[in-house]
């Protein structure tokens, strides 16, 4: 009980919860001054291969991995760690040199049931590891290891999971995370009791706040078909390398960036539809062609396969309690995806809208709240051809209509194309 008291303790001191108000014309600087380059796109990265075959111009550098050295920054103070296989080849040692030329060394053991996913090659070397860098130099570097499974004989565990590592003391340590457990099992505790993590069990996070993470929100459907998000932050103090893991209350448009990051999380749920992927179809074999009028083509429509849709009518009436009725107008006659009647059941023609491999993430920087009207602004991250990141771009508006039910967008862009 002690212990659980002190570390309680030590995070309250250590990690303040900030809140976001719906005020008028918040300064970006307030938000986010820099996006970091985030880890979802480094994944995105290391799993794409053809960038893994165009890394050094297409030389070829087919020697098993050794080890990479990557530069890293603490307020100013400059390091370069070095990351190699253990002896064991299941987990890694960082050597750590100071710029006065100290060293020292760091163990990575993994999780239980889990493991470094080594690279095969000294050409993809520096997918080891992942640096999360502080680009106005505010807060120091971050070191991201994801552990893969190594046994799939427990179900409930995921595929991927990631710990932190950074300096503290001029040494380096690894990121305590602590999940909020209540405090139902000790009740003469008034405050939250947090209990140690293992693992972050989400590997793709980026910045929201300059000291905070966030992985992609969930959206959930409940019975009627009423679309949810829920929204999970990673709160960490720079001070003592202590993070918090927590839920946002994006019930009310108080909380405003992360009512936002919810809002368009449904969206993008709803809009996938049209541009990304069709409604569930399971019978490929059969399908109705129909004449394209205005060329000698044709369109192909298959029998949609959805409890919550039999016409279009339904499905129509479904993205209007989320969507403006001109962007539903527009997204019915015009997207990718089609959908029509045939035979008194709903089809659609199978496809995509053509993903931009070139964009990234997406991170809202400022908001401008006008009477029940949000606008957010974004920024995105591009890429080269080589999936190199190269700079961030204007992301567009997402603009939203608070209503006595919830919210209505007026204003949104897929973020893929």
């Amino acid at each position: 009980m002690t212990g659980m008291k002190k570390i309680f303790a030590a995070l309250c001191s250590a990690v303040v919860l900030t809140g976001c108000s719906a005020e008028a014309n918040l300064p970006a600087s307030e938000v986010l001054n820099e996006t970091t380059y985030t880890e979802s796109s480094e994944n995105y990265v290391m799993n794409n291969q053809y960038a893994l075959s165009t890394v050094y111009n297409g030389e070829a550098y087919n020697e098993p991995f050794t080890s990479y050295t990557y530069d890293f920054s603490v307020y100013g103070s400059n390091y370069m760690i070095t990351v190699t296989p253990d002896e064991t080849t299941t987990g890694l040692t960082m050597t750590v040199e100071d710029n006065q030329f100290g060293f020292s060394t760091f163990n990575v053991t993994p999780p239980s049931g889990y493991m470094v996913m080594l690279p095969y090659t000294q050409q993809q070397a520096s997918q080891v590891c992942t640096v999360i860098r502080s680009e106005d130099g505010t807060a120091p570097d971050l070191l991201k290891i994801d552990f893969y499974l190594s046994t799939f004989e427990d179900e409930t565990l995921p595929y991927t999971v990631s710990r932190l590592y950074s300096i503290l003391g001029n040494r380096l340590v690894e990121v305590e995370v602590y999940d909020t457990i209540g405090n139902s099992e000790f009740p003469d505790v008034d405050e939250d009791v947090f209990e140690r993590m293992d693992y972050i069990p989400d590997s793709y996070l980026y910045h929201t706040e300059p000291d905070t993470f966030m992985p992609e929100p969930v959206v959930t459907a409940d019975e009627d078909g009423t679309l949810r998000a829920k929204v999970i932050t990673y709160k960490i103090n720079y001070n003592d390398m202590t993070m918090r893991r927590g839920y946002e209350d994006i019930t009310s448009v108080d909380n405003a960036l992360y009512y936002g990051y919810a809002a368009h999380a449904i969206a993008g749920s709803i809009y996938q539809y049209f541009i990304a992927t069709s409604l569930n179809v399971s019978d490929y074999e059969n399908y109705v062609e129909i004449p394209d009028t205005n060329s000698e083509t044709s369109q192909y429509f298959f029998k949609v396969d959805d409890p919550r849709f039999s016409t279009v009518e339904e499905f129509k009436s479904y993205v209007s309690r989320y969507f403006d009725s001109s962007l539903v107008n527009n997204m019915f006659l015009t997207a990718p995806q089609q959908y029509r009647d045939i035979d008194g059941a709903l089809h659609t023609i199978l496809g995509d809208g053509g993903m931009n491999p070139n964009l990234g993430k997406l991170t809202i920087t400022d908001w401008v709240q006008d009477g029940s009207v949000i606008t957010y602004h974004t920024k995105q991250e591009t890429f080269d051809d080589n999936y190199v990141f190269t700079d961030y771009v204007d992301g567009g508006d997402f603009v939203i209509e608070i209503t006595d039910s919830g919210f209505i967008v007026k204003e949104y862009r897929y973020p893929s194309l």
